[in-house]
């Protein structure tokens, strides 16, 4: 799947970096792709996520696009120990 949140920008899970069907963001001007952690210029890709998504409205966003953004940001539970 792919959202564009921009001309520049796309959320999607069609890359060779995506790992266990995570999204990654891409910036379409460079092809260069970003997980949630990873920092662009001083922000954390997930940050910018969130901002795009903001400066949308989430009006402009169906619910299943909603809950694929989502999917990027979401933070996988640490290992517990037995």
């Amino acid at each position: 799947m792919k959202i564009h949140l921009t001309d520049s920008w796309t959320v999607t899970d069609e890359h060779p970096i995506t790992f266990k069907g995570k999204p990654v963001l891409l910036d379409l001007a460079t092809w260069k792709a970003y997980q949630r952690r990873d920092v662009i210029g001083a922000i954390s890709a997930s940050q910018v996520v969130s901002l795009l998504v903001e400066e949308m409205g989430k009006n402009n966003f169906l619910p299943e696009e909603l809950q694929f953004i989502s999917r990027f940001n979401d933070v996988e539970p640490a290992s517990q120990p037995v």
